[in-house]
């Protein structure tokens, strides 16, 4: 399984907590087969990862497809989507599945102190098989790949 960590605005996150949003928008294509596992960083001013979701597909298409297959799950409204996606030939969206909220999120100070120098992404980075973050984040515990 490929695991990987995305920044994600704190309403667009809260929204995915309350099962309103299952879909994630990127104006960048983006390259995760099903099944893997996405860490959702909550930007700042929250700055904490407090879930991870298991990624049901991965479509990129122009913006209007898009919006017509996905529009309500992406819980945006049109006029912010077409802001958003102004100008791309191709819009990308990641299907969300089976949510886990953390029972203690980890929070930025607490991953800098742990593992140095950290710096959240600004679209999204794999992260390493037994890496110290993903070690971090999966409670302290070892990890080991399926």
């Amino acid at each position: 399984m490929i695991e990987a960590l995305v920044s994600i605005k704190p309403r667009h996150v809260d929204n995915i907590m309350r099962g309103k949003k299952s879909v994630e928008l990127r104006v960048k294509p983006i390259s995760l087969p099903p099944g893997s596992r996405l860490w959702v960083y909550t930007t700042l001013p929250v700055g904490r990862i407090d879930m991870s979701a298991q990624v049901d597909f991965v479509k990129s298409l122009p913006p209007e497809e898009i919006w017509t297959k996905y529009g309500k799950e992406i819980c945006i409204s049109k006029l912010d989507f077409d802001l958003y996606t102004a100008g791309r030939d191709l819009v990308t969206a990641i299907g969300l599945k089976d949510i886990t909220i953390l029972d203690q999120g980890v929070c930025l100070p607490l991953i800098r102190m742990r593992l140095g120098k950290f710096q959240p992404p600004q679209f999204f980075s794999k992260i390493a098989p037994n890496s110290p973050l993903l070690t971090l984040l999966c409670g302290g515990n070892e990890v080991t790949s399926d």
